[in-house]
């Protein structure tokens, strides 16, 4: 008898046991009921400095473009200056004066800052009024306006502000939203600031609507990524993707609800990176198309569009369905000489860009 007690109490405790460690090891013991809502007007949501990352860089690009405006003999100059208070936040450069007081500037959350910062000041450098031609920058033709372009045909505006599209406000998301996938499901707060400093890159409202036809004149349009949700992501439906997939994270992330929360991190960036890889393609293709064969101006913008949006490829997430040789290969075609490039009358190079883009990415 006295075994038997014995046998019974050490059942007893194996099965305590037992039921302890599959509560810690099985997640959705501890998920709470959750409701996924329509907007991001989450009660604690915060993620004020990614949005002023996204307008910082909106204003520099605004700036970087003004030469750009009127004909080909019009000159139209920007200040060293003013670029270099820009990139540190210093001088109260930005006419948003929220972003004046913000205490951050591009440069820290910037990988390869010197390289993007280098790019801006080269439109300084070539805004000389001259015309560029093969191994000599200068202006370009572009409609009833100009380009400026550096000796190999880049325009050094589109470089800078797709290239921090990329190895700023994706890298970071990408990073952030990693960085949630270690946090326990129940550290609600840690999950949340970085979830929401995620969403903020993406440069959309919290009412964001993917049907709506967003103007020039609505104060909370999407901006950057944002604004190529409907440009360049309507095919594959990025912008329903992208925000239900917040949506649907954030909200999971009050429940407890781990699964739900790490798959919908995949969803966001396998989504946000076929949204570059879109992009891409569509300034790859559009070089060689008979509407713009000749239009110089039209090209090299295009390919500087392409070499641009390829910054983000560098920082896609391990499981990204784009190999590293594939990868090497499209940044060995968008980092040639772009007149010859489009002085290719096969497009060679360009074809074999749109192939990988289309097969690595369903497009």
């Amino acid at each position: 008898m006295k075994n038997q007690l014995l046998s019974a109490a050490a059942l007893a405790g194996l099965i305590l046991s037992f039921s302890s460690c599959n509560k810690e090891d099985n997640p959705s013991s501890i998920i709470k009921a959750y409701t996924v809502p329509t907007t991001y007007n989450f009660t604690n949501a915060k993620y004020t400095q990614s949005t002023q990352l996204v307008k910082m860089a909106v204003e520099i690009d605004a700036y970087l473009k003004k030469p750009n405006a009127g004909g080909i003999t019009s000159v139209v100059s920007i200040d060293q200056t003013t670029l270099n208070n820009m990139f540190s936040n210093t001088g109260n450069p930005f006419t948003d004066a929220m972003l004046n007081s913000a205490g951050i500037n591009i440069t820290s959350f910037t990988s390869e800052a010197s390289l993007y910062k280098a790019y801006a000041d080269s439109v300084i450098i070539y805004n000389d009024g001259d015309t560029a031609s093969e191994g000599a920058g200068g202006y370009v033709a572009r409609g009833t306006n100009k380009i400026v372009v550096g000796p190999r045909g880049l325009e050094y505006g589109q470089a800078f502000t797709k290239g921090v599209m990329g190895a700023m406000l994706f890298k970071e998301a990408v990073n952030m939203l990693n960085a949630v996938k270690s946090i326990d499901a129940k550290d609600t707060i840690a999950a949340q600031a970085k979830w929401d400093a995620a969403f903020g890159l993406l440069g959309v409202p919290s009412d964001y609507d993917p049907a709506k036809t967003y103007t020039s004149a609505d104060a909370n349009r999407p901006l950057l990524w944002g604004g190529y949700l409907a440009e360049r992501g309507k095919a594959i439906s990025a912008g329903a993707t992208l925000f239900n997939a917040f949506l649907k994270g954030r909200a999971a992330i009050g429940g407890y609800d781990k699964a739900v929360r790490d798959e919908q991190i995949d969803v966001i960036l396998a989504k946000w990176e076929q949204l570059a890889a879109a992009a891409a393609l569509e300034y790859v293709t559009s070089p060689t198309t008979t509407a713009n064969v000749g239009n110089k101006g039209s090209q090299l913008h295009a390919l500087s569009e392409g070499f641009g949006f390829m910054v983000a490829f560098k920082y896609r997430p391990a499981n990204s369905k784009l190999s590293a040789s594939n990868y090497e290969t499209l940044k060995s075609i968008l980092n040639k000489d772009f007149y010859a490039l489009i002085k290719d009358g096969s497009f060679t190079d360009l074809k074999n860009a749109q192939s990988i883009l289309k097969t690595s990415y369903a497009l």
